[in-house]
């Protein structure tokens, strides 16, 4: 505790003013009344007076002391963002109320605190993934443009180089919009449009886009439709947020597989089931896959940056939907939920 000390020479003064003018009403009473009992008397009543009045200044600036140090101990635990009463919390006062709002104070800023430094750190991760998913690409495109000076390279080897430029420069492409819409998602630039839509439309739009990708590895896309599904959804991000995840099915299903594509509408919600007979996630990294960045230890060279899963889920909250996922070893089925009233559900 810190010693308080302050000074009080308005009460001395006070203090000597009451005894001349107790002094001074013993003499009137001595000289009108000259009468020595009444003059002792007067005489006694006044110093028990003064005493009592000394004795309540003693007490008095004793528990002024103990307050103003309590209430400079409080303002430390601000100062140290600590939650540890110093009054009593079992008093109703309003000293006990003042650290009541104190502490609750102090829990805002540690959560604040909290907030900001979750906020330092993801956005110093973001900056390293965004390194690290640059690197390789403009790595290459460096080496090989290098490589592309030497006059003595026969046509050939020519060609094998600008190939692998171009597909450096797509994957580039493709991470740079990848991370303009994951941006665009997160900060609110863009708005859901959502309207009435043909939920079997858009599902089959998407598996147009990957059937070609999926006729090269000799992949069966089976559609199965059990319900034709109008609701209110933006159709170009629901096209999106399937996409994503056929693409995966597509990377991880070995050659002469199989993908299921199930839409079905129940009482809340409609859903799209996405199973593949691929290489499965591994239990412990179910609830990761959807992060930023995030990829399977089993995925091995297949080509991904970890960003599709994540704006799935990312699109599809907006809509007020969810995402399951349920897997083993051979198997994978992803289970988009959306609600049937988006305007209830959504936010």
């Amino acid at each position: 505790m810190k010693k308080i000390i302050y000074k009080d020479n308005m009460d001395r003064i006070l203090e000597w003013i009451m005894i001349i003018t107790l002094i001074i009403l013993i003499g009137v009473v001595h000289l009108i009344g000259r009468s020595v009992l009444l003059t002792y008397v007067v005489a006694g009543f006044s110093l028990v007076i003064i005493m009592v009045m000394f004795f309540y200044k003693v007490f008095h600036k004793t528990y002024i002391e103990n307050i103003l140090v309590q209430l400079s101990d409080l303002l430390d635990t601000i100062i140290n963002i600590s939650d540890d009463p110093i009054f009593s919390t079992t008093e109703d006062t309003i000293f006990s109320k003042l650290q009541f709002q104190t502490i609750k104070l102090t829990n805002i800023l540690k959560k604040k605190n909290k907030q900001i430094k979750e906020e330092r750190d993801e956005i110093k991760a973001l900056i390293s993934d965004i390194a690290h998913q640059l690197k390789t690409p403009l790595t290459n495109l460096k080496m090989y443009g290098e490589f592309l000076q030497d006059e003595s390279l026969s046509k050939e080897e020519r060609k094998e180089f600008n190939e692998i430029m171009i597909l450096s420069l797509n994957r580039l492409t493709f991470l740079v919009e990848s991370m303009i819409k994951m941006s665009r998602l997160e900060s609110g630039v863009i708005q859901l449009r959502s309207q009435r839509n043909n939920l079997n439309d858009t599902v089959l739009r998407a598996i147009a886009q990957v059937q070609k990708r999926a006729k090269e590895k000799h992949i069966n896309i089976r559609f199965e439709e059990k319900h034709k599904v109008e609701i209110n959804f933006d159709k170009n991000w629901i096209f999106e947020a399937v996409l994503n995840i056929l693409d995966n099915a597509i990377k991880y299903t070995p050659s002469n597989g199989e993908i299921q594509v199930k839409l079905q509408s129940y009482e809340m919600f409609s859903r799209i089931d996405i199973i593949d007979n691929g290489i499965g996630i591994l239990e412990e990294e179910i609830a990761l896959i959807f992060k930023r960045f995030s990829r399977g230890k089993n995925v091995g060279d297949v080509e991904g940056i970890g960003i599709g899963l994540y704006l799935t889920q990312e699109i599809i909250s907006m809509h007020g939907g969810y995402v399951k996922v349920n897997s083993s070893q051979g198997k994978t089925k992803f289970s988009l939920f959306l609600p049937i009233d988006i305007n209830k559900s959504a936010y």
